[in-house]
């Protein structure tokens, strides 16, 4: 991150763990937890989650950088606003699960990468002009998650392939993205518990 990024947001950092995929399919354990999370929301829930510390500092900066959390919602309250349309924490795959377990237990995003296809140490920094993420066109100084080769996706953006890590991917670089106000704690517990998640363990 470069020093007037730092300075700016101290705190904002991402973070990172390898872990393996070894059966994409749905863990059962993973499905019971993830129902056991959805029983907890309703919607005055949902209301209240926004003043706990984590979604707190989330949506705040979300307002520093010009993002209204009401018209584009943070991810954890992206995350109980579709369970709340679907009615529960519906499974999906092996990874997409454990990404959205970790997100409903710390409300610290985390997003999958082929872990072949980045370079870490994974930074956060401003868009430099023309840099391009799958052939678009990235607003300078918009702010991204870029390995030391390239830019990899827009901040809060999930990953495209091939970049991003698919459903039957066995080896992937998870990433959390980190704003200020939210311990490394939350940050290393989230990753920690996608990785096991997800890798079964």
């Amino acid at each position: 991150m470069s020093g007037e990024l730092a300075a700016e947001f101290p705190g904002l950092r991402a973070g990172w763990i390898s872990c393996q995929c070894s059966d994409p399919r749905c863990d059962p354990g993973v499905g019971e937890r993830l129902a056991l999370l959805a029983s907890r929301f309703n919607g005055r829930q949902a209301l209240e989650l926004r003043q706990q510390q984590v979604p707190a500092a989330y949506r705040s900066f979300f307002r520093q950088v010009g993002l209204d959390p009401e018209q584009q919602p943070t991810p954890i309250e992206q995350a109980v606003l579709g369970r709340l349309l679907s009615g529960g924490n519906l499974p999906q795959d092996r990874i997409s699960d454990g990404l959205l377990l970790a997100l409903l237990e710390t409300s610290v995003p985390v997003v999958a990468f082929e872990a072949g296809a980045v370079a870490p140490p994974i930074t956060i920094r401003g868009a430099e002009h023309g840099e391009l993420v799958t052939d678009a066109e990235l607003e300078p100084g918009a702010l991204i998650l870029a390995d030391g080769q390239r830019p990899l996706c827009q901040l809060f953006s999930a990953p495209e392939p091939p970049l991003a890590a698919a459903a039957e991917s066995e080896s992937l670089l998870l990433v959390a993205v980190v704003v200020p106000g939210v311990s490394e704690i939350a940050s290393d517990e989230a990753l920690t518990i996608a990785a096991a998640a997800i890798s079964g363990g």
